[in-house]
């Protein structure tokens, strides 16, 4: 199969592309720089120079490709994410840069999937009780809403007799995910980096997980719609803290008081305060796929464990 992936040398990109290239598909990837084209081919990827922004460009990028892995993103740094205005060029890529595939799909005609990874935090607060798409309305944060339109986009691309698939991902953790890795240092502080009630939970996916999950929905078994991908078993705020903890040494980490946690995270705070205990079922019954790694207690036993493997090198 011929695939066109945006984002291929990014966190999510790193864990498609490899296992792509594995399987015999042919990738063609978004390229904007040199540095990004040497990196590409590294990969065994084939750079196409083409602007996300533009959509003829895009027809001459995705022409004779079969599928469209629309991964690109633009997450602002750590002490930004608080200002709307820092989402600006996030939102761009979810809600332009998706459209603008789209109409380039449909234009040049052969492409007959799209897949995008949304993002699973657009669901109210549910406290204890299992949720998904199929049974959860969202309740989007201006952060957010670019990734429902996104969902949209590709819905369209769906209703023209095309398959369209939307992966609403649980927040990304391991060692590749460079969210973890700032978690890790403040946990060697004895910060914890969760606001939140201790017993919300806290849907994660295993980075290596959710790029398995993207390259399982390529299979033709999957219908058009839109998925949960999560670890099977969610955990509460407290025992993922407790983790993170031991992980570092810890007997325990500090939480910062919570109207200092608002003021620093400013316009991600209500989403990043959310339980949501996401079931993964859906995904589970119309793929091969299930994750390596099913619940945190797994997931950060591996980081501790490869974190004194490098200390011992």
């Amino acid at each position: 199969m011929k695939i066109f992936v945006t984002g291929a040398t990014r966190v999510l990109g790193n864990a498609v592309v490899p296992l792509l290239i594995a399987r015999g598909h042919h990738v063609q990837a978004l390229s904007r720089s040199q540095e990004n084209r040497r990196v590409l081919e590294r990969m065994g990827a084939e750079p196409v120079s083409a602007d996300l922004f533009d959509v003829e460009s895009l027809k001459h990028a995705v022409a004779g490709c079969d599928a469209i892995l629309h991964l690109a993103t633009r997450i602002p740094p750590t002490m930004q994410m608080g200002k709307l205005s820092a989402w600006q060029e996030n939102d761009r890529i979810r809600r332009e840069g998706t459209n603008n595939l789209v109409e380039a799909a449909l234009a040049v005609g052969g492409v007959h999937t799209f897949i995008y990874p949304s993002f699973a935090s657009v669901y109210p607060d549910s406290g204890d009780r299992w949720i998904d798409a199929e049974t959860s309305p969202v309740r989007p944060t201006p952060t957010l809403r670019s990734t429902l339109d996104a969902e949209a986009a590709v819905a369209r691309f769906a209703g023209e007799g095309r398959r369209g698939i939307s992966l609403r991902m649980g927040g990304f953790y391991g060692l590749e995910s460079p969210t973890t890795l700032e978690q890790i240092n403040y946990a060697r502080k004895g910060i914890a980096t969760f606001p939140g009630s201790s017993d919300g939970y806290l849907s994660q996916i295993w980075v290596p997980d959710a790029g398995r999950a993207i390259v399982a929905a390529l299979e033709p078994s999957v219908p058009s719609d839109v998925y949960d991908i999560v670890d099977d078993e969610p955990l509460t705020r407290s025992e993922v803290l407790t983790l993170m903890a031991q992980a570092v040494g810890r007997k325990r980490l500090l939480h910062i008081p919570a109207p200092i946690m608002r003021m620093m995270l400013g316009v991600i705070y209500d989403m990043m305060c959310r339980s949501l205990r996401i079931s993964n079922r859906r995904f589970k019954e119309v793929s091969d796929w299930k994750p390596e790694v099913t619940n945190a207690r797994e997931g950060w036993a591996r980081i501790a464990g490869a974190k004194k493997e490098a200390a011992r090198v």
